[in-house]
């Protein structure tokens, strides 16, 4: 697939030489399988040489520390190299560092400035993004028509967030009108011939495939300790990811535990540890749940982000799990940053791209939000990895220090119950709930 989106770019854009073509091609399809002193090897000298797409990847490399330490102030000299030549994903990630802060001062309008160049181009998440801020005044005047319309244009572009955010925006007819014209009259304004490379769906560049994180093998800790939470009869379908966190006890997001706004039955649940290609090494029936007591039940479409702190719960097994179990540990500020910095913050879950083996995503940063209940993620994410654990490695062992519950994928952000929202809950239930098999 890879070869056949390149050699499409080819004949489009007429200005990639058959060789450049196949070290592009070798260079993303090493990364992908982690490969990357390859990938590196690849993108360095065709970056040093000017080409846009290679100063991209390089970046995007440094950015979340593939083959290299993580860096991101080196990333975005590359993306700015290759956003400068009219790359419209160089343009969107470098307008995203400068929304989150990686790399650069957090800056609105200069995020903006770089958002527009790509969103100009036909580059759909470069659309959402500008559009909500467009819709907030941050980096531009606040003019909901304008907003309305790019959350439209951007979701005929396929991002899936666009209409959740379009059916809550209060326009009137007139105002829906305005807009409407100017999504009819929309048309992409190209910079250069490198516009070509703005299908969020393609696989020519890294950061654009779905297909995101490193296999890891389940029979290894702590992914054997990590599983799918299966629902029998769960209509609005989906699945998500637990941790063992002691012999009879899993750690998940309490709306995995909803169907609809329902809470379902114990009964209908099992834990699948250390799923392999479909095959878990154990699966346990349930005995009971244990939600937060501030957690809300909601519809989906109905979530805001104020949920997100109390979305955990416990699940009780009927039986102990042969594994190890993973430790939680609530981190201090400072000890994310300290552990971001190492590199040390990593994810493992069943995402959508691969149900059925279990996906680990690293080098992610994190931090704690205003209220310290909220754990904020930069990492790679998808669907899918609800529930899936925030790992951080404590003395050298990893701990989990939050829980998966919600992210937006054009941002890059994911945001997780903070451990500081469960830890206790976890040491009280081991203390009074464990014991051995039964």
């Amino acid at each position: 697939m890879i070869n056949a989106a390149l050699a499409f770019l080819i004949l489009v854009l007429g200005f990639v030489g058959p060789a450049t073509a196949a070290e592009l091609d070798d260079a993303v399809a090493a990364a992908h399988r982690g490969d990357y002193a390859t990938a590196l090897g690849r993108l360095s000298p065709l970056a040093e040489k000017g080409d846009a797409r290679a100063q991209f990847d390089l970046g995007f490399m440094q950015a979340y520390g593939w083959g290299v330490q993580r860096n991101p102030a080196e990333a975005i000299t590359w993306y700015r190299k290759a956003a400068e030549q009219g790359l419209p994903v160089a343009q969107h990630f470098l307008g995203l560092a400068y929304v989150n802060g990686e790399g650069v001062r957090p800056d609105d309008a200069e995020a903006a400035r770089w958002l527009a160049r790509a969103a100009a181009q036909g580059f759909a998440q470069a659309q959402f993004m500008l559009g909500l801020m467009t819709l907030d005044g941050r980096g531009v005047a606040k003019d909901p028509v304008q907003g309305y319309a790019l959350m439209v244009i951007g979701g005929q572009g396929g991002v899936r967030s666009a209409a959740r955010v379009v059916q809550k925006l209060a326009l009137t007819e007139a105002q829906r009108g305005q807009a409407q014209e100017i999504i009819d009259h929309w048309k992409p304004k190209p910079e250069s011939s490198l516009a070509g490379v703005a299908n969020p769906r393609a696989e020519e560049l890294l950061g654009l495939d779905r297909h995101i994180g490193e296999v890891v093998d389940p029979s290894t800790w702590p992914a054997s300790a990590i599983g799918v939470i299966a629902v029998a009869h769960f209509s609005t379908g989906g699945w998500c990811s637990g941790t063992l966190v002691a012999p009879r006890i899993v750690l998940t997001a309490a709306h995995c535990l909803l169907n609809g706004a329902e809470l379902i039955s114990a009964g209908n649940v099992r834990f699948l540890a250390g799923m392999n290609k479909g095959t878990p090494a154990s699966s346990t029936a349930v005995e009971r749940f244990i939600l937060a007591k501030d957690f809300v039940p909601t519809l989906k479409d109905k979530w805001t982000l104020d949920r997100s702190p109390s979305d955990w719960a416990l699940i009780v097994l009927k039986d102990a799990v042969p594994a190890r179990p993973v430790a939680v540990k609530a981190l201090t500020r400072e000890e994310l940053r300290a552990a971001t910095l190492a590199g040390t913050i990593s994810e493992i879950g069943y995402g959508q791209e691969r149900r059925y083996s279990p996906t680990a995503l690293r080098n992610c940063h994190a931090d704690l939000g205003k209220d310290e209940r909220l754990l904020l993620v930069q990492c790679l994410a998808n669907f899918g990895y609800s529930g899936s654990p925030i790992l951080a490695d404590i003395n050298g062992s990893p701990a989990v220090v939050g829980i998966f519950s919600a992210f937006q994928e054009e941002a890059r952000l994911t945001f997780a119950a903070s451990a500081s929202q469960f830890e206790a809950a976890v040491r009280e239930l081991i203390e009074t709930e464990a014991g051995p098999a039964r």
